[in-house]
């Protein structure tokens, strides 16, 4: 997702809106698998139009085909149904065949959804017709749903050798997430009639299914290790640049004052050779002083960065082993249970009552090792969201105030429905050019951190946000104009030896609880990217009497915390870096 994000960023520069539109529509089959239905639609219905105005059919047949797909995805069966045979309409009316296949699968997937298994058929054996002799990895998803679809009509013979031929291709292909589809397939085929065959093929789906967790982890290891890399590399190119920079500024003083030395009378010259001697001594000193700075410099930002990586490895890895052991014991404790029912079956005492009691027991033991798979899924989708990546086409302006009280409004209900938390906003009618999404990243993350940790024990919790616009001069231009954000709280407060790391990623006063301490990080992060910062006021019980021309500070509830956010009014006007550096220590 973050390369076609990028990719669409380059190809708004080119003069063909053609390679914009088609990474669009690349992004949009990703965002459907994310389930980020708003966003893939208004990608896709881009591409239509594309294909309406260039009157291209290819593209017009694929982007109902993708729009197909997701109207299925989110549950419209007869929209999904209606858009694929468009799609196929189209295709056929200029002869599109290479395309044919595709739609014969998304109208099977479709008729699958509806259970109408002779349409499932008979589509599925178009798709297998067109595609073969062709790529086989095409072949393993139409003979799938083939095999079902003749498993469910009453044909078990044809489907199980369907399903070996798909099968077979999947495992030469070594296609972990397609092996686990077909040895459930075949589990389910054996279930009744061959139940030793179907806890082998169970044992298969159990393997696939590990494989592909590992491949998985091992490919968010991996992306997560070339990002770091990439900070590093970012991070030692700017020392270089510095250290050059300073070696061009040595050399231009050396020469003016060489050119100096020249341009003056005799006299001048003998007393400027003997200072320019003495200051050639101070230089060399001060050389000497700044390489060995620069040395100095150069080990505390190298040790500074293995700390960092220390502890964001350390963090993650403290966070995924609860649920990968949960999962290791679910499947070691599977192995054993499956273990004891073959001996009984070898043995010949297996009873129906130890079978339906070792398939309860596998079955509960799987539940427990795809809750906690999830569970470590969603920490890596988690642990992601450090980088604070923009996820926003372009800044839009919003209405400071409408924004913010509608969005705390439906923050508060989510997350505290039986409890009523008193929110006041005051400050100026504002107008700001920024991300939505980011800013509301940035607001439920605070409003998260403020119920789940300050306002616990509070009878009458409040929530107060506070704005102004805030002028500062500039050295060339005109005054820059910047949003200073108040957000507070009358809760317990920070205890002052935990507020210098409040920022780090993985510190919680509530780690272990179900908390993983990244929320003010991503937080920090985000507000970075969006050009402003964050940091934590002084507690508000602390502050001085006062002063009644400041409109920020008569309202300061009497104890709690408050976060100071400073943010520029047009985030256009802000260069967008090339690269975000996450804080992480």
């Amino acid at each position: 997702m973050q390369h076609y994000r990028q990719a669409r960023e380059k190809a708004q520069y080119l003069n063909d809106s053609f390679y914009a539109r088609q990474t669009e529509n690349n992004l949009a089959v990703i965002l459907i698998k994310q389930r980020q239905f708003a966003e893939a639609k208004r990608y896709l219905e881009q591409f239509y139009q594309h294909g309406l105005q260039t009157n291209d059919p290819s593209v017009q047949s694929v982007a109902l085909n993708n729009l197909g797909d997701l109207a299925l995805s989110e549950g419209n069966i007869p929209l999904a149904r209606e858009l694929q045979q468009q799609a196929l309409a189209l295709r056929q009316q200029h002869q599109l065949t290479y395309h044919f296949a595709w739609s014969y699968l998304n109208l099977a997937k479709v008729a699958k959804a509806e259970k109408q298994w002779p349409a499932v058929i008979q589509l599925a054996r178009q798709c297998l017709q067109l595609r073969e002799g062709k790529l086989d990895l095409d072949l393993i998803e139409p003979g799938l749903l083939l095999a079902e679809a003749l498993a469910q009509t009453g044909e078990p013979e044809l489907a199980r050798e369907q399903l070996q031929q798909s099968l077979a291709i999947a495992t030469r292909r070594q296609q972990a997430e397609w092996q686990l589809r077909a040895w459930q397939l075949q589990a389910e085929l054996y279930r009744q009639h061959q139940p030793e065959l179907a806890m082998q093929a169970m044992q298969q789906a159990l393997t696939a299914q590990q494989r592909l967790a590992e491949q998985r982890y091992d490919l968010s290891i991996a992306q997560s290790a070339a990002e770091l890399g990439v900070l590093s590399r970012e991070a030692d190119l700017q020392q270089s640049k510095r250290r050059h920079e300073l070696a061009q500024l040595a050399a231009a003083a050396q020469q003016q004052k060489l050119w100096l030395a020249i341009g003056t009378t005799v006299l001048i010259l003998a007393i400027t050779l003997f200072f320019s001697l003495k200051i050639r001594r101070k230089n060399q000193e001060l050389q000497q002083s700044l390489a060995h700075l620069q040395r100095t410099k150069k080990q505390l930002v190298d040790a500074e960065k293995m700390a960092a990586l220390t502890s964001l490895v350390s963090g993650m890895a403290h966070q995924l082993n609860t649920p990968l052991g949960t999962i290791l014991t679910a499947v070691s404790a599977c192995q054993d249970q499956l273990r004891r029912l073959e001996q009984k079956f070898t043995a010949k005492t297996l009873s129906a009552a130890d079978l339906q009691q070792g398939l309860a027991d596998n079955r509960e033991m799987m539940q427990l090792a795809e809750h906690s798979t999830n569970k470590a899924a969603g920490l890596v989708q988690r642990f992601k969201q450090i980088s604070a990546q923009y996820e926003q086409v372009a800044p839009v302006s919003l209405a400071l105030r409408p924004y913010l009280h509608e969005v705390m409004e439906s923050l508060l209900l989510g997350f505290n429905p039986t409890t009523a938390v008193d929110l006041q906003l005051q400050g100026p009618d504002l107008t700001i050019i920024t991300y939505p999404a980011q800013l509301n990243k940035v607001l439920t993350a605070l409003t998260e951190n403020a119920l789940s940790h300050g306002l616990t024990e509070q009878n009458q919790p409040l929530i107060s946000l506070r704005w102004r616009l805030q002028t500062t001069d500039t050295a060339q231009g005109p005054p820059e104009e910047k949003l200073e954000l108040h957000f507070s709280d009358n809760g317990c407060g920070i205890p002052p030896d935990v507020a210098a790391k409040i920022f780090d990623p993985f510190f919680s006063t509530k780690l272990g609880q179900g908390n993983l301490g990244l929320g003010l990080n991503i937080v920090f992060n985000t507000l970075q990217n969006l050009g402003g910062q964050i940091e934590l006021a002084s507690t508000p019980s602390l502050l001085a009497t006062p002063r009644p021309k400041d409109p920020m500070q008569p309202e300061y509830p009497a104890t709690g915390c408050s976060f100071i956010i400073t943010l520029p009014t047009d985030i256009r006007q802000i260069p967008k870096p090339a690269s975000t550096a996450a804080r992480v220590g």
